[in-house]
Formats: C-alpha cells, structure tokens, sequence
C-alpha cells in the first residue's frame, strides 16, 4: 500500500475535522498551535509497569489511551479504575491477545465480548474502541463490532519502522522510534505488559524524557476517540486523536 504523505498543517486540519465528524470530543483551540499526537498502552494492566507509566503520565499532565487485554483488566481492577479516574480513555483489546485470523468466529466473538464486560464491570462504562492483537483484524469481527456500535481496527502511525518498544531497544531507541513516527494526530503504539515486561528496566526512562522531546517539537497530547472516516495517517483507523475531556 502507498504511504500518504501530508503536510504538518494539512494534517493537522484533517485532525480536526475527522473528530468534528466522529461526534466525540472536539479539538482544543490551542490545537491549531500545537497539533495534538496520542501516545497508546497495549496489553495492560500489569503490576509490573502500569503504576509506573500512569505515575510518569500524571507527572506531566498528559492523556493516552490504554487498550487493555480482558483478563488482565479482570485480575488487575485498581489498576483499571485508576486509569480512568486519571482521565485517560480504555479500549479493547481483546480477552487474551489472540490473532483473530487463526481462530473461530464464536471464539472472535467472545474475546471481545469478554472483555467488554470485564471493562464495563471495573468501570461502569462500555468502551468504544477496539485494537486487534498484532492488528489483526477479520472481516467477521470488523463486522460484529459494527454492528454493536464500536470502532474497531484502531491501529497506529507506522512509516518509518525502528524498533518498538517491544523489541526492548533500550531508553534511547524507544524515543527515536517514537520521534520518528511523530506526526500531528499519529497514534503512537507503546506497551505496559507482556513482552516488553522482559525488557531492561532502565528502558523506562523513555517516557518522560520523550514527553518532553514531543512538546519540544511542538506537540500536546491527545487521547484516541472514535470517527466515522478512514484515518490516513494511522492506516485508515475509523479513529482519530483529540483533546483529552477537560483539556
């Protein structure tokens, strides 16, 4: 597939009016300054490393998007609720991290499903997006998301390719993943669980010091919602990045 390219302004101005279209939270007007970029959590809650990114999270006043695996958001409910009483959004994605093109419809079915109740019955809210593991996606399960009224197929900003966090590049490749990916409205895929679980702890110190290189840059945080229109600059998501509720 051919990459689009788009200038910073004209991607900002898509931005704004792929989430004016999506119905959800609007744009903040400091937005047209300072093009908004969603930093994203897979495979969470873990006891591990969850506390420490929504500590470094609250320390610089930023937003992200956590998509949780259902058994882990089961086992792990404080850490759930405290991610949503810190403001940031919840997602699927899905019950045990299993690559949808390699199991049954019911089994698809009930991943989701699964998960959704496991979210729903630690918050109280039903969430509205959905990752696939790997980014996986089936036509089954793109269809039945639908059909119950989520956004699936959430992925990320991918172009250049470096080493993600992970394959446990260390604290420095993880930001020059992350620089290079940065785009206004790009979804930036980051880990809190499984594998990356296995990487140096000193990897850690990415976060903050990548926050501040991001703002450096110009950026301000956004938290991921869901849009009606293809996302070109996260592979055609029906996602988009807006501003936080409140901010």
């Amino acid at each position: 597939m051919k990459k689009i390219k788009l200038s910073v302004a004209a991607l900002a101005a898509a931005t704004l009016a792929v989430a004016l279209l999506a119905g959800g939270p609007t744009v903040a007007a400091q937005a047209a300054d300072k093009p908004l970029i969603g930093l994203t959590f897979d495979d969470g809650p873990s006891p591990q490393r969850t506390a420490f990114v929504l500590d470094v999270l609250k320390q610089k006043g930023v937003k992200a998007t956590f998509f949780l695996e259902g058994s882990h958001a089961q086992q792990y409910p404080d850490l759930v609720r405290r991610i949503k009483a810190e403001g940031h959004v919840i997602g699927n994605h899905s019950w045990d991290h299993a690559n949808f093109p390699e199991i049954s419809q019911a089994a698809q079915k009930q991943q989701i499903d699964r998960t959704n109740a496991a979210i729903k019955a630690v918050t109280g809210e039903a969430t509205k997006l959905m990752r696939f593991p790997f980014g996986n996606s089936t036509s089954y399960a793109s269809g039945y998301l639908k059909n119950i009224g989520m956004s699936g197929g959430v992925l990320w900003h991918w172009d250049v390719g470096n080493p993600g966090d992970f394959e446990c590049p260390g604290a420095a490749g993880v930001q020059k993943y992350v620089m290079a990916e940065a785009a206004p409205g790009a979804m930036i895929l980051l880990h809190d669980a499984e594998d990356v679980l296995s990487c140096p702890a000193s990897q850690w110190n990415y976060l903050a010091t990548t926050i501040d290189a991001l703002r450096a840059k110009g950026y301000e945080f956004g938290v991921v919602a869901p849009s009606t229109t293809a996302n070109p600059v996260n592979q055609g998501s029906p996602a988009v990045v807006v501003a936080p509720a409140g901010g």
